[in-house]
């Protein structure tokens, strides 16, 4: 199965993500295991076209199984959609992050940083960039993260920011972001976005036809005959997952 998807990349769009995980293998290696389990990620900015990705991944599966005289079964455990920008919001949300402004480090935090970025293996690495709000603009290309915020801005108006949590120059999921998380340039970024939420927050309560706008935004961006079906699957919520 595994060697079919992999062959399958040439074959689907080039902004597709395919990503697996083998979590049974077996016991042994000179046996073949009875049982075997992969896990997958397919993602692509197009929620229709991750969909489309996930049946062929399927596909492939069943013919493995018929392949090998085996049974293959699925479970869908999760899927989300891609984010809706919303300009109504965004400019709003812009003009407070600007008000409030970026992160301005201590010469601790600056020692601290410093030493981050020599871990980084990048050149030019700006440290002082977390304290500068980057200018509005409509960009081309989308976010590769995947997030069930993407769902929701799809039925109602939504808007985020991003703010420097981390040190410039550092990758998620990375133990350099998480240090970062637990000193003051962690807490700062953290400030900045509450801050820029909140005033967000009261410029909309104190203005409902922007609201408004920012709905007839929304139904333009999805369109007349969109109906949100959510990908999230049968699966019970896994409650006990710290057991």
């Amino acid at each position: 199965m595994n060697y079919m998807v992999n062959m399958m990349r040439e074959h689907i769009p080039e902004d597709t993500r395919v990503h697996y995980v083998i979590t049974r293998g077996g016991d042994a290696p000179n046996v073949v295991p009875a049982f075997a389990e992969v896990y997958y990620y397919a993602r692509h900015p197009d929620a229709k076209t991750s969909q489309d990705i996930f049946d062929r991944i399927v596909k492939a599966g069943e013919g493995a199984a018929l392949g090998t005289g085996t049974r293959m079964e699925y479970e869908l455990i999760n899927g989300v959609y891609n984010l809706m920008p919303n300009e109504t919001l965004a400019r709003i949300m812009h003009s407070n992050l600007s008000a409030v402004g970026g992160v301005a480090y201590t010469a601790e935090e600056r020692q601290f940083a410093e030493q981050i970025v020599k871990t980084l293996n990048l050149d030019n690495v700006n440290i002082e960039s977390a304290n500068v709000v980057q200018p509005f603009e409509q960009k081309g290309e989308r976010n590769s993260g995947s997030t069930d915020v993407g769902d929701i801005s799809w039925v109602v108006p939504t808007v985020g920011l991003g703010t420097a949590t981390w040190v410039p120059g550092t990758s998620a999921h990375s133990w350099q972001a998480v240090a970062a998380g637990g000193t003051g340039i962690g807490a700062k970024g953290m400030m900045v976005a509450a801050k820029t939420m909140a005033l967000t927050a009261i410029d909309l309560f104190n203005a409902p036809e922007t609201c408004i706008k920012a709905k007839a935004e929304l139904k333009e961006r999805t369109g007349k005959d969109f109906k949100y079906q959510c990908l999230i699957g049968t699966r019970k919520p896994p409650l006990d997952y710290r057991k």
